[in-house]
């Protein structure tokens, strides 16, 4: 939906960069994906796995209300998610 037409009904109504929140105990706060380093067989006594983290945020359709995810910081998070791989 990028490309600003719904892929389900072609209407080009469409919210596009929207935050998504959710709600916990301290009050609504942004969905974010996290990539956190596995930890390797063998390291130094001293290891600290690498995180990175991803905004979610969402392209909807004003039409028939069609929805989207999309993460932002994707070369980070596939760099961490490598590292376990």
């Amino acid at each position: 939906m990028k490309n600003n037409q719904c892929p389900k009904c072609n209407s080009n109504e469409i919210m596009a960069d929207v935050t998504v929140r959710d709600v916990g105990h301290a009050g609504p706060y942004p969905l974010r994906v996290e990539m956190v380093e596995q930890e390797p067989a063998q390291h130094s006594f001293i290891w600290s796995p690498k995180t990175a983290t991803g905004d979610i945020r969402a392209w909807i359709c004003a039409k028939c209300g069609y929805t989207e995810l999309y993460t932002d910081n994707l070369e980070t998070l596939h760099q961490i998610y490598k590292l376990g791989q």
